[in-house]
């Protein structure tokens, strides 16, 4: 099978996750405004990549020092002069004695990892896909599906570990904290990849694979498809209920296919500032059931959370540890028992839960039921569970399985939804609480009243457009520092001594002064407008944020913030109110050692 489509149809991330449900062999080759990307699969295995001309694995190989420049050049050279006999740059390493199969796999992950990085950020773009028979050319006697043999990568381990990369790349990209792994692999034997005529040569150009002779294969990859074999996404699913559901009438499947056609189009499931506020989702699906599999992870898709099905409890466990590796804490699915006997009997399923909960305890688990079977459904809350889904069953009702499914999965994705938006607020708090507990370390370590102030109002900026730090006088509050005022935020803190309230008169700077109490809210305060908004302009939206500073029972300095020319912040008050708090006790320190400094001299 050959077809070709849009990236806008369907995503890099649903792709491998295709072929490595479906356990094809080919070639995807993926087209963009930057170049061409290849990705060679065997059986869902991924064997090889090529990361657009500009990375190859001897150079990434010894970039790690699994291999040294001599043995590249001595394996390049054994390479050129073999001919027809030519195999892989990594094969050729391994049977020499010069290249572990660990550091072999390493090597190969990491070019692999470049690749799919660089392809999930790609939003447009075509991809082809061939999954027919690869077809080494007479140049090369080197059997493709031995490659396989050799070495290969789960493609769903190498995707999760891709997009975890490809988030902390974008994340520090602004702050430009990071060199891109590009730079960081530039080619140690340039000259070795050249032609006496200039031209580059071919035997190794296929190095960029990781596996020597992929440029050589013959692929059956026309350059132009007919209209009726471009990419159809609902075709997926339509081959696959045809398969599974076979029993069922034309119009039932298509019901089937037109429900999950509707989890096909991407809706931004794998932007990156989604997967940073919560951190990967992952949901393992042990399951034989195909139609649940292929479900599964089309709906959970809408979401961006990759599902791992598997049927085994070694491969399993190899996912768990895989997860927790990179620090994605998946959701493990069991379904329900269908077997007497294998992994799915429930006396299996019931033992192998009971494992997970002791050796994985911090992984939260999901178990599908039959209807009736009650106790099988307590023990699996008694066993920790946190819900049980009562799953259809052909044989409970087939006339009305295909809509009962259709509820059931509809439901399930709520659920799914609702875990990992419970999970994402979950590590939202943590890393508030991380923030938080620096900040008060920072503020500890300051020893001058300004640089307190200063530190607060770098604070309030993060959150809010525009933002004042205001010393209390007797009559009036004096503007001292600010940020995104009168200059762009990101030209740091500016001088605004003009800036002058008064608290002669009754207004909200004059009740938080003297009271001390936080103020977040919206505000008709003629104060505020005539002697704040008259000098800075008056924000979208009349919400303010008034910050006071105290110490030994009075405001010293109050910090103001708005959003602008933006809508309000959305805000959590207790973590800016802790801080100020403790500003108030260090700056209370401050005085206090000043005090008894001078009484002592």
């Amino acid at each position: 099978m050959a077809f070709t489509g849009e990236l806008e149809q369907l995503h890099i991330v649903d792709i491998i996750q295709l072929l490595n449900t479906t356990r094809k062999s080919g070639t995807l080759s993926v087209k963009g405004s930057s170049g061409e990307s290849r990705i060679i699969f065997s059986n869902g295995y991924i064997v090889g990549a090529n990361h657009l001309n500009k990375v190859r694995i001897g150079t990434v190989l010894v970039k790690m020092n699994a291999i040294t420049i001599e043995d590249l050049r001595q394996v390049l050279k054994i390479q050129k002069n073999a001919g027809k006999n030519r195999k892989p740059l990594i094969a050729t390493l391994i049977e020499l004695g010069k290249l572990g199969r660990d550091k072999a796999s390493m090597g190969l992950t990491k070019l692999i990892e470049m690749t799919v990085v660089e392809l999930v950020g790609w939003t447009k773009g075509t991809f082809t896909l061939d999954t027919e028979a690869v077809v080494v050319s007479p140049d090369c006697s080197y059997p493709i599906g031995k490659m396989e043999q050799e070495i290969c990568l789960d493609s769903q381990m190498v995707l999760m570990e891709a997009l975890r990369i490809f988030d902390e790349q974008e994340r520090d990209r602004q702050p430009g904290k990071t060199e891109p792994d590009e730079e960081l692999f530039e080619e140690v034997l340039p000259s070795e990849v050249v032609l006496e005529t200039g031209a580059k040569s071919s035997a190794l150009t296929a190095d960029d694979l990781g596996l020597g002779d992929l440029d050589h294969m013959e692929r059956k990859m026309p350059e132009f498809l007919p209209a009726n074999e471009v990419f159809d996404p609902a075709e997926i699913h339509r081959q696959k209920i045809k398969e599974t559901l076979a029993d069922f009438p034309a119009e039932e499947q298509e019901a089937f296919v037109s429900f999950l056609e509707k989890y096909t189009v991407s809706k931004g499931a794998y932007d990156g500032s989604q997967r940073q506020e919560g951190g990967t989702k992952g949901l393992i699906l042990l399951s034989e059931d195909e139609l649940i599999n292929h479900s599964v992870m089309t709906i959970c898709k809408d979401d961006g959370v990759l599902v791992f099905a598997t049927d085994g409890e070694e491969e399993l466990n190899r996912i768990i540890d895989q997860c927790l590796k990179i620090k994605a804490l998946p959701l493990l699915v069991f379904d329900n028992p269908e077997t007497t006997e294998g992994i799915l009997s429930k006396e299996k399923i019931i033992g192998l839960r009971q494992r997970v909960k002791e050796k994985y305890p911090q992984v939260s688990t999901v178990q599908m039921a039959s209807s009736p079977d009650n106790a099988f459904m307590l023990q699996a809350f008694h066993d920790g569970a946190r819900a049980v889904f009562p799953k259809p069953s052909t044989k409970a009702g087939k006339a009305t399985f295909i809509q009962d499914t259709i509820t059931f999965l509809e439901t399930f994705n709520s659920y799914i939804k609702g875990f990992f938006h419970e999970r994402k607020n979950l590590v939202a708090a943590d890393n508030q609480m991380g923030k938080l507990k620096g900040r008060i370390l920072t503020l500890r370590d300051i020893k001058e009243p300004p640089a307190l102030s200063l530190a607060l109002l770098q604070y309030v900026s993060e959150i809010f457009e525009r933002s004042v730090t205001f010393i209390v006088r007797p009559a009036e509050l004096a503007g001292e520092k600010a940020i995104g005022v009168f200059a762009d935020r990101n030209t740091g803190p500016t001088s605004v001594t003009n800036l002058k309230i008064p608290l002669t008169k009754s207004s909200v700077f004059r009740d938080v002064t003297e009271k001390g109490r936080f103020f977040y809210g919206e505000s008709d305060d003629e104060v505020l407008k005539n002697h704040l908004f008259e000098l800075i302009g008056a924000p979208l939206r009349p919400t303010i944020l008034l910050l006071p500073i105290r110490t030994r029972g009075k405001t010293v300095a109050l910090i103001y913030g708005d959003s602008g020319g933006k809508e309000a912040a959305t805000l959590q008050s207790d973590l800016l109110e802790i801080l100020a708090n403790e500003a108030g006790l260090v700056l209370e320190n401050m005085l206090y050692r000043k005090q008894s400094s001078k009484a002592s001299k």
